[in-house]
């Protein structure tokens, strides 16, 4: 009998010691898979916020779209001046074009470097000026350091206070793409403190002196276009339009011009017709003008296109602040809408 009773209590504790470790195994298993439901709700979500940024799409569909219209291009080719001579009419002493419907579509403006000084920004503000092309620097022609205009950071802030749309230009001397890559962006890191309206031109001339580097130094046509080219491309990357400023002698003997298709030409022409060969959307018809508020003569300049509807645009999105959008182009060159509705509804 007492045998019966240790066989039936060992059976008894044997029983209870298989469902405590039945339990704890049972409770291991749930753990662990409760352990692996919460990794991978926690990988899904450290997924999704990467994929995802919390409010980006809110963002996104708050930044203003802005249309912009595309330009006419046909590459390898520039389209010859096609400017009616008629139409140019002196207004007041000052040139203004107009199209075939009668509607006055050019722009007046000048361009100002540190040989032009005395000048008062009230008067100039209330002129008939609507634009402005400064010189923001230039690359020494004898031992090519690069130079800021002295007068630049002054009216560039001026420009900018009064409200004045503005642009400027970067006289080159690169005799190596590397060079030019490097005028481009100290044009960038001097303009980056401003708003910009009008192009970014890179001016293309002889300097005068004989013994400028850029007449000792062979430089062949492709290395020079090259040169041009790149300075472009690199301003464009930046949100800003760039522009070539050369004459008609310079782009047929010393340029390959067929490769500038891309980017509109500042022409300088001081006759009283505009018989530029090619086509261009500013000419620089006078180094003599005289405007309201400046002592000394400057350039005068008549441009095509209302750079300033569109180009701070440029810039915006290229620093993520709105959203643009291409329209096909149209005969008209000066159109841009700036709505959230879409368009269907040491030199000179």
């Amino acid at each position: 009998m007492s045998r019966k009773r240790k066989q039936s209590n060992l059976v008894f504790l044997i029983s209870i010691l298989s469902l405590f470790l039945l339990g704890v195994v049972t409770g291991m298993i749930i753990i662990h898979l409760y352990d692996r439901a919460r990794d991978s709700k926690e990988e899904n979500t450290a997924f999704a916020a990467e994929s995802i940024v919390p409010g980006e799409k809110d963002e996104a569909e708050e930044l203003p779209r802005i249309y912009v219209p595309e330009r006419k291009r046909v590459f390898g080719k520039i389209p010859i001046n096609s400017y009616i001579q008629e139409n140019f009419i002196l207004e007041d002493g000052f040139l203004a074009y107009y199209d075939e419907e009668g509607n006055k579509i050019s722009h007046l403006g000048i361009d100002l470097s540190y040989h032009n000084t005395g000048i008062d920004w009230e008067l100039l503000s209330a002129s008939p000026v609507e634009f402005i092309m400064l010189r923001c620097g230039y690359r020494g022609y004898s031992e090519g350091g690069l130079v800021e205009d002295e007068k630049f950071r002054e009216y560039a802030a001026k420009c900018n206070e009064y409200g004045i749309p503005m642009g400027v230009y970067f006289f080159t001397q690169a005799i190596t793409v590397e060079e030019a890559e490097k005028e481009a962006d100290f044009v960038l890191s001097l303009i980056a403190d401003y708003e910009l309206s009008y192009p970014v031109a890179i001016d293309i001339e002889d300097a005068g002196d004989p013994k400028a580097r850029t007449k000792t130094t062979e430089l062949s046509k492709d290395l020079r276009t090259d040169m041009a080219l790149t300075f472009c491309k690199r301003i464009e990357e930046a949100g800003y339009y760039p522009m070539i400023y050369a004459s008609e002698n310079y782009l047929r003997r010393v340029l390959n011009v067929e490769k500038f298709s891309d980017y509109d030409i500042w022409a300088p022409l001081y006759l009283e017709e505009d018989d530029f060969l090619y086509d261009h959307t500013i000419w620089q018809y006078t180094d003599s003008g005289n405007v309201p508020g400046i002592d000394t003569r400057v350039d005068l300049d008549l441009s095509m296109v209302d750079y300033a509807e569109f180009v701070p645009a440029l810039r915006q999105a290229a620093l993520g602040e709105a959203l643009l959008t291409t329209i096909p182009a149209t005969e008209e060159m000066t159109v841009i809408l700036e709505t959230e509705e879409s368009p269907d509804d040491e030199q000179d």
